[in-house]
């Protein structure tokens, strides 16, 4: 990649940001980098060639970072908590201006908001499946034990769920339980809906996670890794099954290694299941 611009990155919470930096800086490609203030982290600037912290409503200084720079490609990365109080937060122009055309709260409408004001000054939104490939879950199995006839039966349902669920944009995963479905995501993040299933349903739970039927690649591409084992091991579930070619697979060989560990099958499946 030597001679390339380098790549933006507008960094929200979590660790995504910090797996993605080193992935692009691995492959010779500098990263200029926005953490938004409202995460509180600061570990991503020793990984990137130049970094800034700017609070989510300086969406115009944001910008002006990153023309600055050189980026004309940007990466939106990690998670940005839907309980932010736009109340405590100042908004100059050009994020006023982002609010008025947002039709609502919901992801996809956001994300679409920045993705066009970025295009407008010459910034595209780059496609996290590509930036990112070497994360991508592939098809099949991938660790822990092989799954036998229920819980394919159980995967099935929860992927026949989960993708009617994802597509109202409520949430992307659906936990099963010998044909009951126990929980579905909503306004919390995977790991919260996995807690919730354990007390509701006990042990022996299968985790489906989706994309959205009309995922954009570049915004919110569901994602796993060994945490979310640990959190399944946690709440006794025995089965996650994530959709291949559509999941980012944070820390492969760390999840794979977790879901050994923890007796937990883990599988890719393909839409058309």
């Amino acid at each position: 990649m030597a001679g390339k611009r380098p790549l933006g990155m507008l960094a929200g919470a979590g660790r995504m940001p910090l797996l993605a930096a080193r992935a692009v800086a691995a492959r010779g490609r500098d990263v200029v980098a926005v953490q938004l203030a409202e995460t509180g982290q600061t570990r991503l600037a020793r990984l990137c060639r130049v970094a800034t912290t700017l609070s989510v409503g300086r969406a115009g200084a944001m910008i002006e970072f990153f023309r600055e720079h050189g980026a004309r490609e940007v990466l939106l990365t990690g998670k940005v908590e839907k309980t932010l109080n736009f109340a405590e937060i100042q908004f100059d122009e050009v994020a006023l201006s982002m609010l008025m055309r947002l039709p609502g709260r919901q992801d996809m409408a956001l994300f679409g908001v920045v993705a066009d004001e970025l295009w407008a000054h010459g910034i595209r939104v780059a496609k996290q499946t590509d930036v990112l490939a070497d994360f991508v879950a592939p098809e099949g199995h991938l660790a822990g034990p092989a799954i036998d006839d229920r819980t394919a039966a159980d995967v099935a349902l929860g992927f026949e769920v989960a993708t009617a669920v994802a597509g109202f944009d409520v949430g992307q995963t659906v936990v099963v339980k010998q044909g009951a479905v126990v929980a579905v995501e909503a306004f919390e993040h995977t790991d919260a809906c996995v807690r919730r299933a354990g007390k509701l349903g006990g042990r022996g739970l299968v985790v489906c996670k989706v994309s959205r039927p009309d995922q954009d690649p570049r915004f919110d591409v569901p994602a796993v890794g060994p945490d979310t084992v640990r959190a399944l091991h946690r709440t006794g579930a025995r089965c996650l099954a994530v959709e291949a070619g559509a999941t980012l697979m944070l820390e492969p060989e760390a999840t794979y290694a977790a879901a050994d560990q923890f007796g937990i099958s883990l599988i890719g499946v393909s839409r058309s299941v």
